[in-house]
């Protein structure tokens, strides 16, 4: 009820200062556009960008931030009692069960992890294959993360540079006919600094902070599951899973509340 009040109250006071700013500003809007400024924001950034890292991770990296990523963290209890059935059968040892019950499982990660049990690995092989796992999408997201926060340390040097031109084209065009608009010219100029400074600090920073958070969320979630497979291999039963996970969780800062009560509610 808090975190929708606060997400409520966001929008609302965002929505106030734009409307503020629509009806204080409305006949000097066009006063804060520069185009050529923002085209040398945006490009000399990417530009930059490409120079210092592959095109690839950073058509990656841009790709998974403008993309909207439904919030999977509430319902991944779900894959969780799939895998307290699947021990379940394989306590029991009814394999082709627990195989069944694997199958309809969604997370690669867990799915992946409870055949390799049930076909019969080592755990310490299944193990290592799960940190694999886990050390690729720590690699991936943390190379996206970096990138946005490249781009974010560059835009606003970019931003100067564009009201350094601006300022260098309005001396080689001053004479004593345009001293009046001395003042309009280097106010156009300085819109490349405001430019810079929103790209990084309003865009750039916090997807580059969201992307961080989104990390530790799912390498939070593979080392529940990691430590559930465990557990499933050594054939404990599913109140005890069930118990070790929930109150694995109960310890992890960025657990989802929702997903924690029906994981802790959640039978076999």
């Amino acid at each position: 009820m808090i975190k929708k009040f606060t997400v409520a109250a966001t929008i609302g006071c965002l929505g106030f200062v734009c409307v503020w700013f629509l009806f204080d500003f409305q006949h000097e809007l066009f006063a804060f556009l520069n185009l050529p400024g923002l085209l040398v924001v945006l490009g000399g950034t990417l530009t930059a960008t490409l120079i210092s890292r592959p095109f690839a991770d950073v058509r990656q990296a841009l790709h998974s931030a403008l993309l909207f990523r439904k919030h999977k963290q509430l319902v991944y209890y779900h894959e969780i009692e799939k895998l307290l059935r699947a021990a379940d059968y394989y306590r029991r040892g009814n394999i082709r069960a627990a195989e069944y019950e694997t199958n309809t499982i969604d997370n690669t990660f867990l799915r992946s992890g409870i055949q390799l049990v049930l076909d019969g690995s080592p755990i310490k092989d299944v193990d290592k294959v799960m940190q694999w796992h886990s050390q690729g999408l720590r690699s991936r997201d943390g190379t996206d993360a970096q990138i946005l926060r490249s781009m974010a340390s560059f835009a606003p040097a970019f931003g100067m540079l564009g009201t350094l031109l601006g300022l260098i084209h309005m001396l080689n065009h001053l004479d004593a006919s345009s001293l009046g608009q001395v003042g309009a010219a280097m106010g156009l100029a300085m819109l490349s600094t405001l430019y810079g400074i929103i790209a990084a600090n309003l865009v750039l920073k916090p997807l580059a902070i969201k992307k961080e958070r989104e990390l530790e969320k799912d390498l939070m979630v593979m080392a529940i599951m990691r430590e559930g497979i465990i557990l499933l291999s050594e054939r404990q039963h599913p109140s005890i899973i069930k118990d070790t996970l929930g109150a694995f969780m109960e310890h992890q800062p960025c657990t989802a509340t929702s997903a924690q009560g029906s994981l802790l509610e959640a039978q076999p």
